[in-house]
């Protein structure tokens, strides 16, 4: 039987230390993706940065890929988890900067969901997980989701809000209410 060294398990636990690290780091980044005005643009312009990326690292080590057959799990790892991870990449870069601006929008409604994992406990009073709220920009509905409070009560529909929007460094806009 093939045993490892001690480097190879410590890099082996170190790269499964990084991989669950991103994967949290993208569950932690999901509530800004739903608060982002032009996500489709930032998913869309990573993934396709993240196969360039990918592409570009792929030609600069051909020669020590070769042959391909034996370097397939390598191969594998760069084309397909580059890209999977530039959108959480995009969207913390996106956030590094930029300015926060108020903006008009008019008020559709606000209203708490409920959400939970596992269940909820018999005679336990429901609370309310989090806020959604739905504004039109221009012609066009966007929804908002938010966890501390709820920002509108007494807010009727057709009412212009003003909500706090950060032009991140990228130039996609992301809505800032916690």
């Amino acid at each position: 039987m093939n045993e490892l060294s001690w480097r190879e398990r410590l890099g082996a636990i170190t790269a499964v230390a990084v991989l669950f690290g991103l994967i949290w780091l993208y569950t932690r980044e999901y509530p800004v993706f739903t608060n982002t005005l032009q996500v489709s643009r930032l998913v869309l312009g990573a993934f396709l940065f993240g196969f360039l990326l990918a592409a570009a690292l792929l030609y600069a080590l051909r020669r020590h890929l070769m042959p391909w057959a034996n370097h397939v799990p390598e191969v594998l790892l760069i084309v397909f988890f580059i890209p999977l991870f530039m959108p959480l990449f995009a969207s913390r870069l996106n956030r590094a900067g930029g300015t926060v601006e108020h903006r008009p929008f008019e008020f559709v409604a606000e209203a708490p969901y409920v959400a939970s994992a596992y269940g909820w406990l018999r005679y336990r009073p429901i609370e309310a997980s989090g806020y959604r709220l739905v504004v039109r920009d221009g012609g066009r509905l966007r929804r908002f989701q938010y966890k501390s409070q709820p920002y509108f009560p007494l807010t009727q529909p057709g009412d212009t809000i003003l909500l706090p929007v950060r032009r991140g460094l990228l130039g996609v806009e992301v809505m800032e209410l916690q």
